[in-house]
Formats: structure tokens, sequence, C-alpha cells
């Protein structure tokens, strides 16, 4: 049956910490939006404005933040005209030159700087991005352990700092050798501890990321995002329990925090306890009244413990509030599909298409509605859909082989298993084959295709006797699988 994938929403609260803390600590948010605004406005008047240096930067940081890299670069050369000595400026030229993908002009930049400050870390460290960022990984360690080695009282921003950009650049291990190195100058350092759990968490290790959110909550217990992200991975490690528990001292560190709630939700949804997953996404609603995605939830819950008309008045509900649901049109077409209303089914799984064709789920379903229909010609024309989506998918497969001997088209059967084992690898597809072939007393070719089948993957065997239940009794089979066993 189809499901919703019950998102455990945001997927993530990061923390994040800038290079730049103590160039702002003059200015508040306030005065830093005002000095943006003047700068932004001299470029519309066209007449330049005078900033110090502090303010330029301020200035262009906020541009790059905003994604703005002209008015950033117009910015930071307005501030070296005025300020031509100021070495701050030149790094945030070269950072705009990084952020504009100009490497090479960005490492002569810097290597101008350097010979005006060579014991300046951040000369080293924008160097070590601008070699990371061309794959030139010698050169980035080099200018990283130059940064490492000029930074002072500031080495654990620095190491920080340098963990994030392995990260940007996809080397995990790296990224973990950098915070590790924090962790051992400061301890208790929450945005490292986060950046640890995080990635221990995406790359599946999740024994270690709970280790590394147990330590950053104990330094302190009343950040809800921390246990929030500490639930998201207790459910990837499939604990549920203390998923829950972790979600629940989210909303205890912050009661208006709902994604903590809409999560336990939905864990109670993934683990099959929908009667409680409906309380809790009502009490979502409470608070979010506005939520088609938790209707179309809500409906599935009352689906799965076969509670129709419910399901159809939630499904319903999603789609007051959202005509473009394409999950929750769904949701009612499959509501209709098991209510024998087919034509009803069909109108509504065709509305979800119409707001989203490139889901396979949709086509596969449609095809399966047309069979019990007897429209054997519109339920095949809607596989040749959901299998152009999606080859891979085996079932899309198997359901084309179920249409067609439902219909007693046993050679068009054969002829879709073939085809399919041409286009997609699934050892499942050659046993069904196997199993058909078997069925059809086409033991030679059923013979061949199973040498191959267990050639490949010969644990899988047991889906023939599921496929073929005969098999069991068939003695020319059996001495064909000891035999494969004995010479394996």
């Amino acid at each position: 049956m189809w499901f919703i994938n019950h998102k455990l929403l945001p997927l993530r609260i990061h923390f994040f910490k800038k290079m730049n803390e103590n160039e702002r600590i003059q200015f508040d948010e306030e005065d830093i939006g005002e000095v943006v605004n003047r700068f932004k406005r001299s470029l519309v008047s066209g007449r330049k404005k005078y900033f110090d240096v502090s303010e330029f930067e301020c200035i262009v940081e906020q541009l790059l933040e905003e994604g703005d890299l002209k008015s950033s670069e117009i910015a930071v050369m307005q501030g070296i005209q005025i300020h031509p000595n100021a070495v701050p400026l030149h790094l945030k030229y070269a950072q705009v030159l990084l952020n504009k993908e100009k490497f090479e002009d960005a490492i002569k930049c810097l290597s101008i700087v350097e010979r005006i400050e060579p014991t300046n870390p951040d000369v080293h460290f924008i160097k070590g991005n601008a070699w990371l960022a061309m794959d030139r990984r010698t050169d980035a360690l080099k200018a990283f352990g130059n940064a490492i080695k000029y930074a002072g009282s500031e080495i654990d921003n620095i190491l920080y700092h340098i963990g994030l950009s392995f990260i940007q650049s996809g080397d995990s291990p790296r990224a973990i050798h950098y915070f590790e190195r924090v962790l051992r100058i400061n301890p208790e350092d929450e945005m490292t501890l986060c950046e640890l759990g995080f990635i221990y968490d995406q790359i599946g290790n999740f024994s270690k990321s709970i280790e590394y959110y147990n330590r950053l909550i104990d330094v302190n217990p009343y950040n809800y995002s921390s246990w929030f992200n500490l639930g998201i991975t207790y459910n990837k490690a499939g604990n549920h329990d203390e998923a829950i528990k972790a979600y629940e001292f989210a909303l205890v560190a912050n009661e208006e925090f709902h994604q903590a709630l809409l999560n336990i939700a939905n864990v109670f949804a993934n683990v099959g306890k929908y009667n409680e997953a409906i309380e809790k996404y009502k009490e979502y609603l409470k608070l979010v009244s506005d939520d088609d995605y938790v209707f179309c939830c809500i409906g599935e819950c009352y689906f799965n413990i076969e509670n129709y008309v419910k399901s159809k008045k939630y499904y319903h509900k999603a789609i007051e509030l959202n005509a473009n649901n394409d999950t929750a049109w769904f949701g009612v077409g499959l509501v209709m599909w098991e209510e024998r209303q087919y034509k009803d089914s069909i109108t509504f799984i065709n509305n979800a298409i119409g707001i989203d064709e490139t889901n396979s789920e949709y086509w596969h379903a449609l095809a399966k509605v047309y069979s019990d229909f007897n429209h054997k010609t519109d339920a095949v024309k809607a596989l040749k859909k959901a299998v152009k989506l999606e080859l891979d998918n085996s079932e899309i497969w198997l359901t084309w082989v179920d249409i067609y001997l439902n219909f007693k088209e046993i050679e068009s059967a054969v002829k879709i298993l073939k085809t399919a084992i041409k286009k997609n690898s699934d050892v499942i597809l050659k046993y069904r084959l196997v199993g058909l072939l078997l069925e059809n007393k086409r033991n030679e070719e059923a013979f061949e295709m199973l040498d191959l089948a267990m050639k490949q993957d010969f644990i899988k065997v047991n889906h023939l006797f599921e496929f073929y239940p005969k098999a069991s009794k068939n003695r020319q089979l059996k001495k064909r699988i000891d035999e494969f066993i004995k010479n394996k």
C-alpha cells in the first residue's frame, strides 16, 4: 500500500558562527542595518558616501550574506579607494573573489596581503579555502596549517572554521579531525559539539552522533534545538521511544516549538501507532490550524486503521486548504479504491497526477485501479508511464506481470518480465520469471533463468517458492538447487 513519508521537520537546526564576530561587536543589528541601507541609498543616488573601515567590513559581509555579489564588490572597491592600506578590506575583497569563483585572483590578492602581514591567520585561512575550492588539497592543508600556527588565542575559532570548510568540500573525516581538535582545547564548545553530532548523523554513525548531542545537552540542557536534533538521530537509529522523549524535552525547553510536537506525531505514525499519532496531530492543529500536510497525515492514519469516512474527511480538509496538494487528492483516490468506487478513484488519482505527473507512485496506483476496473489497456498505459519514471522499481514491473496474468495473457506476462530483466538488475524479477515459466511447463527456459538468478544472488531463492509454491514439490528443481549449493 502507499503511505505518506512522515517527514521529521525541520531536518535540522544548525548553529552558525562567523569568522568576523569580533568586527561586529561595536555594532548592533540596528546599526548594521542602518549602515547597509545608507550604502544602498548611495548606490541608487550615484553619490559615494564615506564609511570607516569597520563599517565597510560590515557592509560587505551583509551583502555577501544576502547573495548580492555585485554590490559587495562595489562596496569593497569603494572601501579600498578610501582606505587603501586597510588590510581587513583587502581580505574582504579576497572573500568577494572567492564567492565569485575567481579563485586565482583571490590567491593573488591574498599573496599581496601576506607580504604585508605574514602572520595574519585570516590571510592563510582564506587562502586555504581558495586552494580547497580549486581542489588543491596539499596547498590548502599547508595554508590552514599556517592559519593554525599564527592563530594565537583564536586557535579554537580557526580550527572550527577549517572544519566547516572541509564540510563544505564534502570531506567529513577531515572536518571531524579539526572539530575534535577544537574539543581538546575547549571541551564545551557548543557549536563544535553540534557540528560533530550532525556530521556523525549524516554519515550514519548514530551512536557517535548521540554521544555528541548528549555532551552538548550536558553543557546547555535548556537548548531546545539540541534536544530536537537528538530526537532526529534517535529516530534514525530506530530508538523511537528515546526519540519521543527527546522531542518532549525540546517542548519543555520551548513550548512554542511546534515542530517537535509534529515530529512526535510522525514517529508514532511511522511505527504504526496510528491512534497515538492522530491524537498528537490534532494537538498540533490546535496550534497551527492551516497545515494541509498534517491533515493529510491524519487522513492516512485513519486510512491505515480502515476508518475510511474520517480518512476522506481529513484529506478533503487538506484540499480545501490547498487545492494543489497532490498527496491529498491521491489519498482520497486510495480511499475510493478501497471502497470499490473505481471511477471516482481514477478521477482523484488523475487530479494528483495533474499536479505532479512525475510521481511514479501515482501512475502505479492508477494502473492497479484500472486493472480492478477491468480497463486493461488504460492500466498498461499507466504502467508505461510509471516504468519510464522509475525503471529500477521492481514492484511496478511485478504489477505489470500480475495485470497480464489477471487477464489470462501469460505470454505477455513472460514478455514483460524479460523486458524488465534487461532494464532492471533486481534478481527478484528473474526468480519471478522462473516461477512463471515453471507454472507453464517451460522447464528448460526456467532452469536456464534459475541458474542466472542463483549466480547473482542465491540467498533470495526463497522468493521463488513465494511466487510458485509448487516449486517445493518439484524434484528436478530441488536437484538443481542442491547441485548449485554443492558446487558453490
